[in-house]
């Protein structure tokens, strides 16, 4: 019946789940795809605002360029910077003639970058010859066989081998038109000399150019470029083969009312099938975790009862039989005393575990003198230290003297027995092993620190959880430590149970110590 339960509720979550997530898909989709298409109008309405302004002022910016070399280049044996300089977009300026390139004086550096850039300087000397040649590309075998393009690119057949002489205007020049190769924007103009077809012109960074015109694009376009066109791209700022470009991303001004709209309906949809998963996931979990911590419960428990229970069996053998030798009778019972208690310790711990589990707790309290009542409990904690090999300290503050403690005193009393049994198991290897109980008033608490000097408490223990339920050190099994890793999280519990709390102040190769809190009122 349970099984047959479970599978029906779990096929109705999952068909519950896949609706809920159908219809939080369906609405996310609608509203992204509205958003979409109002993007998409939006990025093309402002592209097309902002079109005739940055035009504008790059046509102002080329213009000025221009009128800095005149309608005809200067043709001489130097080369000299136009009045004005150049711009901070303009890389430099250039004169190429069959006789070789010539930039300003201080412009070294530029004419080397130019020379060195075999690409760019082949397809200037063509484009002076024929605006319509193509551009010269190293990276495509074949684009340039000097044999077939000699009669296409005549720039190569000098007119007057004798570049001794002076060069001379053959001509008007042309207007300016504009070419690129990579990151190279040429922005040039054919000039017809004696010597042969000559080229003026500059060379543009685009990046800073683009610098100059972004500022001018609508402020709603959050993510705008200028920047070459391309392949099967169209330029839309003549006369450079530039493209701006919108972006993806753009301030849409009635987007918000719009998300309001279908906000109700894609919250519920999500709120829906987050719940319907987080149910699920409950349940599942809440079931997982029960059966693990049963399988967990009855593997330590049951592990822990074995190996007294044969203890006990042979030794009662041994001594049903007349086995055990007259002076070590003694012993044997001894031993038996010690399992016995040992096991009802344990049995002990977990029908108080079993019992705060359910939320049962200890109707009594006890009341009286503060010191009183500790030394009853901390006297026979003191004594099973001692017995195990122990030194023990107990330090009490005298503001603690006058004080009425109403605690119960059963719980209380467990919580240290457990607390001196880990110190048994783990701090006894200590040279010296010492424990100090440490009394102390906080405000309307009162404090018992229990310190020892033993090397204190495995890392993943620290990790995992000290107070959680069978939690023990991966070391402990292997160190044949008794014990199923329930005494420090029934501590906790029980301390909680009776309005204070156990925790762990210090833990180091020096030793631990626990501090437990109970309330004075």
């Amino acid at each position: 019946m349970n099984k047959r339960f479970l599978a029906i509720l779990l096929v109705f979550s999952l068909l519950t789940l896949g609706a809920v997530l159908w219809q939080a898909r369906e609405a996310n989709l609608l509203g992204s795809r509205l958003l979409d298409i109002d993007r998409e109008s939006q990025l093309h309405r402002l592209t097309e605002l902002s079109l005739p302004r940055v035009q504008a002022e790059l046509d102002v910016l080329l213009t000025q360029e221009r009128a800095k070399l005149g309608d005809s280049p200067l043709l001489g044996a130097h080369y000299d910077m136009p009045e004005g300089g150049k711009a901070d977009w303009n890389c430099g300026f250039f004169f190429l003639s069959p006789a070789g390139l010539q930039v300003p004086e201080g412009e070294e550096d530029f004419a080397n970058r130019l020379n060195r850039a075999t690409p760019v300087i082949d397809t200037i000397r063509r484009k002076a010859y024929n605006p319509a040649a193509p551009v010269y590309d190293v990276s495509k075998p074949g684009s340039y066989d000097p044999r077939s393009q000699l009669p296409v690119f005549g720039v190569y057949e000098v007119l007057d081998p004798d570049f001794s002489s002076p060069l001379e205007l053959k001509g008007s020049p042309s207007p300016f038109f504009a070419w690129h190769y990579k990151d190279n924007l040429v922005y040039m103009r054919c000039v017809p000399t004696t010597h042969g077809a000559a080229a003026e012109g500059m060379i543009i960074d685009t990046h800073k150019l683009a610098a100059h015109l972004l500022p001018l694009v609508e402020p709603q376009l959050l993510q705008p470029e200028i920047d070459f066109a391309r392949p099967g791209e169209s330029s839309n700022l003549a006369p450079l083969p530039l493209v701006l470009r919108p972006g993806k991303a753009v301030e849409l001004p009635d987007s918000s009312a719009r998300r309001a709209a279908i906000r109700s309906a894609v919250c519920a949809a999500w709120f829906l099938a987050g719940c319907t998963i987080v149910i699920l996931l409950t349940l599942l979990g809440f079931s997982a975790r029960i059966e693990r911590r049963r399988s967990d419960f009855v593997s330590a428990v049951t592990h822990e009862l074995r190996t007294p229970l044969t203890g006990l069996q042979l030794m009662s053998d041994m001594l049903a039989d007349g086995l055990v030798p007259a002076d070590k009778i003694a012993q044997y019972h001894a031993d038996l005393r010690d399992e016995t208690r040992r096991l009802g310790h344990l049995v002990e711990n977990v029908l108080a575990f079993a019992r705060l589990t359910r939320g049962k707790r200890r109707g009594r309290l006890d009341s009286g003198p503060c010191r009183e009542l500790l030394d009853s409990v901390l006297n026979k904690s003191a004594e099973h230290l001692r017995q195990a090999g122990f030194r023990v300290r107990i330090t009490q503050d005298k503001n603690t003297d006058l004080i009425t403690l109403r605690t119960d005193l059963i719980s209380l009393g467990q919580i240290l027995t457990n607390l001196s049994d880990n110190a048994i198991k783990y701090a006894a290897t200590a040279p010296q092993p010492t424990i100090t109980f440490s009394i102390l008033r906080r405000h309307d608490r009162l404090a018992l620190r229990m310190t020892d000097n033993g090397p204190g408490i495995a890392d993943d223990i620290r990790r995992h959880g000290l107070f959680r339920p069978f939690a023990r050190s991966a070391g402990s099994d292997r160190g044949g430590k008794p014990g199923v890793g329930l005494g420090l999280a029934l501590s906790r519990d029980l301390a909680r149970s009776i309005g204070g709390d156990l925790t762990l102040e210090k833990s180091d190769n020096s030793g631990c110590s626990f501090l437990l809190t109970l309330p004075l009122n």
